[in-house]
């Protein structure tokens, strides 16, 4: 059987001080992963998530796995917060709502032995889960104009586009990037 076409039965948690070392890690496969293959999201050119971001994710309370129970091993990762760049106050968005009613997604990623398997849907509907239960009038995101995979994902999850916009991020040079928006 391959890989592909086992089953994988998922369980979503936040990760803690000893899960540094493996999120750490599982970023790194998945920007490796990339580099061999097609970096849509160019995360490998700019070297993002830097380790420092994962450790302060994690410090944060802000970062949350997709754990593989029959394997034990990280399926995908996600930071999670109400932190948005500055242009994400100029967008159109279809409800207004303050910074804590709005959970913001960063660098969901699916570990390379994991793709095609659902990860990345379950990624976004915990997350969904994770909004509702703080309370939160939407989920908003950012991914780069190339990461055709990532717009056709959050289309499909139920997510509005509201098209290209200029985000400026600290350490990197790329700056289109497509909103996108799940009113709950």
């Amino acid at each position: 059987m391959e890989e592909r076409d086992k089953p994988v039965h998922l369980r979503f948690r936040r990760a803690g001080p000893a899960d540094v070392a493996a999120a750490q890690a599982a970023y790194r496969q998945v920007i490796d992963h990339l580099a061999a293959t097609v970096d849509f999201p160019h995360w490998h050119t700019e070297n993002r998530p830097t380790r420092a971001e994962v450790t302060g994710w994690v410090d944060a309370g802000e970062l949350y796995l997709a754990l593989d129970e029959g394997e034990g091993r990280i399926a995908g990762v996600v930071a999670l917060n109400h932190e948005a760049p500055d242009a994400y106050l100029h967008a159109s968005w279809g409800v207004e709502a303050s910074p804590d009613r709005v959970l913001v997604v960063h660098a969901l990623a699916v570990c390379p032995g994991f793709l095609g398997r659902g990860v990345a849907r379950f990624l976004v509907d915990s997350t969904l889960q994770v909004a509702r239960e703080q309370g939160c009038r939407a989920v908003r995101l950012d991914t780069y104009v190339e990461n055709v995979a990532a717009r056709g994902l959050y289309a499909r999850c139920g997510f509005t586009d509201l098209g290209v916009h200029t985000l400026h991020y600290e350490g990197t040079d790329l700056d289109q990037f497509h909103l996108f928006e799940r009113v709950l």
